[in-house]
């Protein structure tokens, strides 16, 4: 399979100013990361600052240099001053409230007033005449070392250190007009030149840092999107939270792992491929808004390929279930029938989806819209039988796809040819069974185990597993959909949908009711601007979005 043959798409990179700014930039988690070094960093100079001028302060020295007993000295308030200053730096790099750039920023202006601090003894005339000079000053040290944890441009660096070198100078010329002897010239040199070497190793070394960065982030560019976050990871596949380099819109990317091709038997890199080719472009031909939109796909510069999808505000029904408990009847119905909306129009087109399980199904904040369904992962779908004379089978006879505890009878005895739409019925009526029990509808020591008891054993009712209130209509049509012969399940989605409907319920799942669940469970920390991606928790469990399965 021939390059042009996988790939049909290449976006192209923004031009013009914008590129030039977005080109310069640092990957947003590097900057986060960099803002939590830069609290870290202020920390440890409050602490050190408060440990050597303590030590100092108990001297006799210290007394006999003020010349007076005292209780408290100007040097006192100097020193409180720069140890409030560098907690106040932590508490604004922790806090959050300025991120980003703009407190990489404010990060420079503390690195020249940290300086300041080391230095200030030299305004109070401390430094001991006639004793002959060894080693560096602490300036040195620092300003070669805050590059290192607080990236920034080459100018930007420069200013900062030159300024931070400079510190050393000003405190001595402060000190000696308020009356402090003067150091002789060969001594002051050697003191003070080292800063500014000092600053020029700081500029290569933040180069250095900076360009690392850069390359980070330019590697991460699919097409004209920019990773973010990696939020989850399988087999051979990631998912990352990711940001459109022109719009404000929040995505998610899934891309798969180059290490881990052709490393099955009977399996080549071209084979992967093509089933992510092939699951983008049927989860692209569906229409239905409880399927993930696909926004793009393509392939990267290191041959790695990608698609880009929706970000989605919620958890998947793996999680729900299993942090807050078995659903009640109602919320059930109300999940499937949005599945079946989704399953419909794929078989309808010829595409079963074959992985049909909770983890592969989310419910999310949709607009105004709460426990709004979309269904994932179509990466096993294949073509149902006869839709397709073009199809590319990519499983082997006899072998299974899919997940064991959700599969099918006819899938688990790797009848490829005999999968079809009431296969994917009979998933979701183990998806069923899970949203109301809490439990699989069978249980296995192994994969094999599991997909035995798929083909021979016959599964209990679900209303015999949990305390809730399963309708006993609802009852039979689960079992029904569980039935080992295709021929006696719901024929389709939609018939499985009509069913659904006719279950009379004693209480409805409204909107009204779905929004108090979400706020009194899962309620927003902040109200999110127009296109700000999932935060805390849910971005968390958007890694359930995808993961690459085999």
């Amino acid at each position: 399979m021939t390059d042009p043959d996988l790939v049909r798409r290449r976006d192209t990179a923004p031009s013009g100013i914008v590129a030039a700014r977005l080109s310069a930039g640092l990957p947003q988690d590097l900057v986060d990361k960099a803002g939590q070094r830069l609290g870290l960093a202020a920390l440890v100079y409050a602490a050190a600052y408060f440990l050597a001028y303590g030590t100092g302060r108990l001297t006799q020295d210290f007394a006999e240099h003020w010349g007076a007993e005292s209780v408290l000295y100007p040097s006192d308030f100097t020193a409180a001053g720069f140890i409030a200053l560098s907690l106040g730096m932590f508490l604004v790099a922790r806090s959050g409230r300025i991120v980003g750039a703009r407190l990489l920023d404010l990060g420079l202006i503390y690195e020249v007033v940290a300086a300041a601090g080391i230095d200030v003894g030299l305004a109070w005339g401390h430094w001991p005449q006639g004793l002959p000079f060894h080693g560096l000053s602490w300036v040195c040290v620092w300003i070669v070392f805050f590059p290192l944890i607080v990236p920034s441009t080459a100018g930007k660096t420069f200013l900062a250190a030159l300024a931070a070198a400079s510190t050393t100078p000003l405190m001595y010329l402060i000190g000696v007009a308020g009356g402090a002897e003067a150091m002789a010239t060969p001594v002051a040199l050697q003191f003070m030149i080292p800063n500014y070497i000092c600053a020029g190793i700081a500029v290569v070394g933040s180069r250095v840092v900076y360009r690392l960065g850069s390359d980070i982030s330019k590697a991460r560019r699919m097409g004209s999107y920019q990773l973010v976050e990696r939020l989850g990871v399988g087999g051979m596949g990631e998912v990352w939270k990711a940001e459109h380099r022109m719009l404000a819109r929040p995505a998610a990317i899934k891309l798969i792992v180059g290490e881990s091709l052709g490393t099955e038997p009977g399996r080549t890199p071209g084979s992967y491929l093509h089933r992510f080719e092939r699951e983008v472009q049927a989860t692209a031909q569906l229409r239905s808004p409880h399927t993930v939109e696909v926004y793009d796909y393509g392939m990267t510069e290191d041959r790695r390929f990608y698609y880009v999808m929706e970000l989605l505000d919620g958890l998947n029904l793996e999680h729900l279930v299993a942090k807050y408990g078995p659903l009640p009847a109602d919320r059930a119905v109300h999940i499937l029938e949005q599945v079946c909306h989704s399953l419909s129009e794929a078989h309808a087109k010829g595409l079963v989806h074959r992985d049909v399980k909770p983890a592969n199904i989310f419910i999310c904040r949709y607009g105004r819209d709460v426990d709004f369904v979309k269904v994932l992962d179509f990466g096993l779908v294949k073509q149902a039988p006869g839709t397709s004379k073009q199809e590319v089978k990519l499983t082997e006879v006899g072998s299974f796809a899919g997940t064991p505890a959700y599969g099918s009878p006819e899938g688990a005895l790797g009848e490829g040819d005999d999968v079809d739409a009431r296969s994917d019925v009979y998933s979701l009526g183990c998806v069923a069974f899970w949203l109301l029990t809490g439990r699989t509808v069978f249980r296995a020591a192994t994969s094999m185990q599991m997909l035995v008891q798929h083909i021979n054993t016959e599964p209990d009712p679900p209303s015999r597993h949990t305390e809730l209130e399963v309708p006993p209509a609802l009852d039979r049509l689960i079992l029904q959909c569980l039935r080992k012969d295709k021929a006696e399940r719901p024929q389709s989605a939609d018939a499985l949908a009509a069913g659904l409907a006719a279950i009379a319920l004693s209480r409805p799942w409204t909107q009204d009711r779905a929004r108090q669940w979400w706020e009194h469970h899962r309620p927003r920390a902040v109200e999110e601007p127009v296109g700000a991606a999932v935060s805390g928790e849910t971005s968390a469990e958007v890694s359930a979005i995808s993961v690459v399965k085999v």
